[in-house]
Order: C-alpha cells, then sequence, then structure tokens
C-alpha cells in the first residue's frame, strides 16, 4: 500500500487543526473518538502498528465529516509565502513551518534560517522537525537551477522547484563546521540553466573577482545551538551512580516565564522551572535515569518545542508533537566519591 498521499494529508491536517485547536474547537471531537466500537474498526487498528498511519485513518474520519471542504483545501493553497517574507528582527524564534509551506511559496525570498516539520521523512528517519538555512529562486521559466556554495566546496547540488516555479532546498547548519569563532557565513551561488549568478534577492553580495558577484548569508549567533542545546553533561566529581545529568536550554529574550513538561515529571508545569540569565537563555538541570524522555516548553503559557531539537516525536493521548531526548547509559564506571 502507498502511504504516500496518506502523509501528506496528515500534514496538512496538523497545520489545519493546530489553529483551532487553540481556540478549543476540535477537543469535542477528539473525545468520541475512543467511543467507535465498531467490529471491522477496531480489527483494521490492531493492524497497523504505526502510529502515523493510525493518525492517517483519524485525519479520514475528519474528512469523511466534512472538515476538509474544499474552501479548507483552498485555504492550504493560498499560502503565500507572508509568513516566511518576515524580517529577521520580526519574525518568531518558535515559528514551525511545514514542508507544505515550502512546496506552495509564490516567490522567492532572501535566505534564511527555518524550522519545519516533514511527516514523509519521518517514516524513515525518526526525525519530524528539522532545521536548516532556506535557498529559493525564482526560476519559473527555467529548466535546472542548482545551488553551490561554500558548504558544499562548491560543488552544484539540484533544487526542488514548486508549481510556481520557485526552485528551493534547506541546507542543514551541521554542514558549517562547528569549531568556529565567528558567526558562520555562507558563500553561495546559483547556477541557473548551467551558468552562474548571485542572488537577487539577497543585498549581502561580494565580487568575485571574475566581474561577477556572489552571495553571502550569515548565520546569526541567535540561530546556533552553541548555547541552546538541551544535552546530557559530562560526569561531574559529585555524580551519582545510576543517574545522568541532564541540562535543558533554550534561549527565549522576550521570555518571562518557562517550564518544562515531560514524561520524566509526569507532564506537571508545577514542578520544574527554568532560570533565565543576561543572555536571555533559560536553563535547568535534572537528575535522570538512562532513558528516552519526552518533553515541551512552556513559554509564558505557551507550549512549544524544543528550539534546537531536531528529534521529535508524537504524544500519543494528545497527539501533539514532543520533543525527544536520549539518556545514554555509561559505558564505563564511575569512580567513588571522595
Amino acid at each position: 500500500m502507498n502511504y504516500r498521499p496518506l502523509l501528506k494529508m496528515t500534514e496538512y491536517f496538523f497545520y489545519y487543526v493546530r489553529s483551532f485547536l487553540q481556540k478549543k474547537t476540535f477537543h469535542s471531537l477528539f473525545s468520541i473518538l475512543p467511543k467507535i466500537k465498531t467490529k471491522d474498526f477496531r480489527d483494521d487498528c490492531t493492524m497497523l502498528k504505526s502510529k502515523f498511519i493510525r493518525i492517517a485513518l483519524i485525519l479520514l474520519f475528519f474528512t469523511g465529516i466534512g472538515i476538509f471542504a474544499d474552501e479548507g483545501m483552498d485555504w492550504i493553497g493560498s499560502f503565500s509565502s507572508g509568513e516566511l517574507e518576515m524580517s529577521d528582527e520580526t519574525e518568531d524564534q518558535d515559528t514551525v513551518y511545514y514542508l507544505w509551506q515550502l512546496e506552495s511559496l509564490k516567490k522567492n525570498i532572501a535566505p534564511r534560517y527555518i524550522r519545519y516539520l516533514d511527516v514523509e521523512s519521518y517514516v524513515s528517519s525518526g526525525n519530524l522537525l528539522h532545521r536548516g538555512i532556506l535557498f529559493t529562486y525564482n526560476g519559473l521559466r527555467d529548466e535546472s537551477v542548482e545551488i553551490c556554495g561554500s558548504f558544499n566546496q562548491w560543488e552544484c547540488s539540484e533544487m526542488k522547484r514548486n508549481q510556481y516555479g520557485i526552485y528551493y532546498t534547506v541546507i542543514e547548519p551541521t554542514q558549517i563546521k562547528e569549531n568556529y569563532e565567528d558567526d558562520p557565513v555562507y558563500e553561495y551561488k546559483f547556477r541557473v540553466n548551467g551558468l552562474l549568478t548571485y542572488d537577487p534577492e539577497n543585498f549581502d553580495k561580494v565580487e568575485d573577482g571574475s566581474g561577477s558577484y556572489y552571495s553571502r548569508f550569515v548565520l546569526d549567533s541567535k540561530d546556533t545551538e552553541r548555547q541552546t542545546k538541551t544535552m546530557v553533561l559530562e560526569d561531574s566529581p559529585n555524580e551519582e551512580r545510576d543517574l545522568r545529568t541532564v541540562k535543558f536550554q533554550i534561549y527565549l529574550p522576550n521570555a518571562e516565564v518557562v517550564r518544562v513538561v515531560g514524561n520524566f515529571n509526569d507532564w506537571n508545569p508545577e514542578h520544574d522551572f527554568l532560570k533565565k540569565d543576561r543572555k536571555g537563555v533559560f536553563t535547568l538541570e535534572k537528575k535522570l535515569l538512562p532513558g528516552e524522555y519526552h518533553y515541551q516548553f512552556i513559554v509564558d503559557g505557551e507550549t512549544v518545542l524544543d528550539t534546537y531539537n531536531p528529534t521529535t516525536n508524537i504524544k500519543v493521548d494528545t497527539n501533539e508533537s514532543v520533543s525527544s531526548l536520549l539518556v545514554p547509559e555509561r559505558n564505563y564506571a564511575l569512580e567513588r566519591k571522595m
């Protein structure tokens, strides 16, 4: 069976329903699902082990009762790049886009750091949340557009073309060396129908010595994970034998109160508050047993994913996206405390 159409509709479903759930519109609809008692439905569900296939079935149920009406699909297809055209100063650093938004761009935009959800890749990679630098080019009348840059040794790689003639690609920040002193710089050109050119939407360009230009994009430190990555810390002299120290971190300079909830504290928002430093980074250290943990941050009352953790999962009872962290066991003996 080809699940690609179901996965694509599921991705639309996440974006469509999330905005309504904020208004508590569909809670009553979710509550009726456990009441479905038909034998055929139960038998079919036992055959489906993938969580996303079950979500797809729920989506089909909603489709049957008309939630995805024609006007709903028109709204989905009408994405006009507005959210992605925001300047770095106004864009919410916690914004998460969807793959269909990239596929629905109607104009090229200057490069920028983004985070987006890709349901299709979750099946193969296990990662729902992706991050990177978005590059775009308007090639409606062009047969091929490639990107060549310092991040891939100036080798040219193909860009995807959407239905509006916009070519796009997302370059992961990990392709830039991590041991840098300054903010990393992406130098690049587009190769359009075999000819090299600079990015017309990017005003930061430098002469290349041959009468033309190459474009530059500087990855601002606020977009990196140098100081804001949730991580398992190295053992300290006071470490407990069976526990590991996990440091939860998130960069939110405009936030007032940040809490972390997860399966390590029964999702209780009153247990774990993070402390804010002068740079706007909230941190909390917790002792946890080895294992896999799911968690979210609550920022001034709003639930968000961990900004720089690309590993995500689905919280089964609520169908919410959650960040995932694996705390490994030690592969060495812990020295006895003195």
